[in-house]
């Protein structure tokens, strides 16, 4: 093979390399783009956990933080006894500071949530068959 050959033979494959990459780094970028620009600034520091009687569910009481720009607020989430606590707002109780609260479960299908006079954003009165009560 003639060097000439070979010479055309490498440009080639350098060509094919370099337009094989650029739709990888394209994807790329755009991966990156859509972490950064989707990204959950919320964060999540469990208070307190309260597990049913019959250790099926669990009541945690949290605070989310969502950043700077937003103040911290109390929530509460039913979940099941096993489940880790996600990184989302609370299901059954979210209120926009720290009040004093207590829960407590009556029976498997009961909780009790009470404290200070407030207004929450959430408080649900039934979630997954088990009802809430506020006093």
């Amino acid at each position: 093979m003639s060097s000439e050959s070979s010479q055309t033979k490498h440009s080639w494959l350098r060509a094919l390399l370099v337009l094989g990459s650029i739709p990888l780094l394209v994807f790329g970028g755009y991966v990156l783009f859509i972490s950064i620009a989707f990204h959950d600034p919320c964060g999540n520091d469990n208070l307190r956990e309260s597990i049913s009687p019959g250790g099926q569910l669990k009541a945690v009481t949290f605070r989310r933080n969502c950043g700077a720009t937003t103040g911290y607020s109390t929530q509460i989430s039913i979940l099941p006894a096993s489940r880790k606590l996600p990184n989302e707002a609370g299901n059954v109780f979210i209120v926009d500071h720290e009040p004093s609260i207590a829960v407590r479960w009556i029976d498997d299908h009961h909780l009790s949530i009470s404290g200070e006079t407030i207004t929450p954003f959430l408080h649900l009165t039934e979630f997954n068959g088990v009802q809430v009560t506020y006093d």
